[in-house]
């Protein structure tokens, strides 16, 4: 049984991004947390087709310049019209153009929009709008790609403790010190993303988005200080 993490005061949790395919699916689809934002998604399916490609191409407009938080209130609401509109293949009927500095993704051909992960070096970056693998880890800008190698390859073993078997536990001693200081170190790696990783690319990209939390080690974005 995994151990839960020692807390001084009560937090609420936040959502789990929709993962990739390649990546293991760590929410249960009838969770209360995902029905909720099922809830939370209706508002886009009031809007028309014509709508709702005018209001993503205006929020593009809004985060582009800026390496955001994967929880930020606004990167969520984008996520959910973003779903509906791959469901419609709003992109494809070009209903609205998109900021110039956003080129169409190879993957759904909506405009480009990365999701840096700590599965970076398999999974390679994010498509926010179709979850699959925008860009691969090999086709990643050259300037980029050894510090992220770097710290993805730093963050697995640590990662990692979370899905120890009963025999690495017991060889732990006490696994949930283990655990604790696993939690710890991804915060600490988390940070690095978000401060010195996640700026860098916006000498290639418009707009990045960056993973705040890891849900199996516990930790959450309020965890995650900059």
């Amino acid at each position: 049984m995994r151990p839960s993490r020692v807390r001084s005061e009560p937090v609420l949790d936040k959502p789990a991004p929709a993962r990739n395919t390649r990546r293991a699916m760590a929410v249960n689809p009838e969770s209360p947390l995902d029905l909720l934002w099922k809830e939370y998604g209706l508002v886009f399916r009031d809007f028309d087709d014509l709508t709702l490609a005018r209001w993503l191409a205006q929020t593009l407009g809004q985060i582009a310049g800026r390496a955001w938080r994967l929880s930020h209130p606004l990167l969520g609401a984008y996520r959910l019209a973003a779903q509906l509109g791959h469901e419609r293949q709003i992109w494809s009927k070009r209903l609205a153009t998109p900021p110039s500095a956003y080129t169409e993704s190879p993957c759904c051909r909506a405009p480009t929009l990365p999701l840096l992960t700590r599965d970076v070096k398999d999974a390679g970056l994010i498509c926010q709008h179709c979850n699959d693998t925008l860009v691969p880890f090999d086709e990643i800008p050259s300037a980029l790609r050894a510090d992220l190698e770097a710290w993805a390859s730093e963050y697995a073993p640590v990662h990692s403790v979370a899905h120890w078997d009963d025999r690495q536990r017991k060889s732990a001693g006490n696994y949930d010190s283990a655990f604790e200081n696993a939690a710890n170190s991804a915060e600490t790696l988390l940070a690095r993303a978000g401060t010195r990783l996640a700026p860098k690319f916006l000498d290639f990209y418009p707009a990045l988005i960056w993973e705040d939390q890891d849900e199996c080690l516990e930790v959450r974005p309020e965890d995650v200080l900059l």
